[in-house]
């Protein structure tokens, strides 16, 4: 008989697949109206039959690497196989990235001609950081307040304590009363959101521009959608690791929150998406179909690589945000501190714990 506990861990799982699967579902839809699984086509191109098609296609092949995905984490559930849960969560992201890569070609043949017509935006970058120093700074002041609040309290915090706890409500990880045991979580909290600020900076000051055209209504830029939605990214992650710092002193969370937290971040996605969905028809109806930058540049749909581009960031043709330009060595250094900054440091937090 399968235990209480795996069966609300393999449920966990398999809602993950079933909300991946749905992102992925919709995701041709969140891009621009002049692009179609990463080729340029004409605006009213997904309308037609073939777009349709090529759409539908997609669509079986994507359910059917959900399919085994799926399968692959209820069996690991049922017979506690660690390497099957591995094999599943990998299928969970290989196997959308082959079938996009494949509509991908399959949408080329339809491609418009690419203009040999270089354009560029005269309008002038903002030189501030999005929302400004006292708005960036405000999860850093959160964090602060927390560490603060240890620091008053330090002769509370028990000399080993919990930080982890298994599904079924019992302690799994300790830590002990140092300053990289008790702080570590904040530090790694600052961190990250350091990281994602520069991020913020980067897409508002190193993005590619899309030039309006003459007459055309001025609208947010996706660069400054970007912008504020990293803001909120890193005023929940300073929430959080200020949570997980004062555990110390609180004890568990109790499932009760994190199925509030779990419920929050899915209620913040469905409405990023509506409000970036509406800022992309926004831009099409002021007269930016496409972004401009060529077909040949986009390696398997994915991934964009463009020397002649001096852009370090460019909007994603597949879904919404940006990617970087790995054409440009900037992009390479970004991508490096992205991985070893949050790596950095949960090492150092984690061989302060004691399981």
């Amino acid at each position: 008989m399968i235990p209480h506990s795996q069966i609300i861990f393999g449920g966990f799982l398999l809602s993950v697949v079933a909300l991946v699967g749905a992102a992925l579902w919709s995701l041709p839809a969140w891009s621009r109206p002049g692009i179609f699984f990463s080729v340029t086509v004409v605006p009213g191109f997904r309308g037609t039959t073939v777009a349709r098609q090529l759409l539908r296609s997609y669509r079986i092949e994507l359910l059917a690497h959900l399919t085994i995905s799926f399968a692959l984490i209820a069996a690991a559930t049922g017979r506690r196989a660690v390497e099957l849960l591995v094999f599943g969560m990998l299928w969970l992201v290989v196997g959308p990235l082959v079938a996009i890569s494949r509509a991908h070609a399959k949408a080329v043949p339809h491609a418009v001609a690419h203009s040999t017509i270089r354009e560029a935006s005269l309008a002038p970058r903002s030189t501030h950081l999005p929302g400004g120093w006292l708005l960036q700074s405000a999860p850093f002041a959160i964090l602060l307040v927390a560490a603060a609040y240890l620091a008053a309290h330090w002769n509370q915090i028990p000399e080993r304590f919990p930080v982890h706890w298994g599904i079924n409500g019992q302690p799994n990880g300790w830590s002990t009363r140092t300053a990289i045991g008790v702080y570590g979580p904040l530090c790694f909290g600052a961190g990250m959101v350091a990281m994602i600020s520069a991020l913020s900076y980067g897409t508002s000051h190193a993005a590619r521009l899309i030039p309006a055209e003459a007459g055309a209504e001025r609208t947010a830029s996706p660069g400054d959608r970007i912008a504020l939605v990293l803001i909120g990214v890193e005023f929940f992650l300073a929430a959080m690791f200020s949570l997980a710092g004062l555990l110390p002193l609180t004890g568990s969370p109790g499932a009760m929150s994190i199925l509030v937290l779990a419920g929050g971040v899915i209620v913040f996605a469905v409405l990023l998406v509506r409000w970036q969905s509406q800022g992309l028809a926004a831009h099409a109806a002021a007269g930016h179909p496409g972004d401009g930058t060529p077909d040949a540049c986009w390696k398997l749909g994915l991934f964009y690589y463009n020397p002649d581009d001096a852009a370090v960031f460019v909007e994603k043709r597949i879904g919404f945000g940006y990617t970087v330009n790995f054409a440009r060595p900037a992009a390479w250094i970004l991508l490096l501190i992205t991985l070893l900054l949050p790596l950095g440091l949960a090492v150092l937090t984690i061989t302060n714990q004691r399981h």
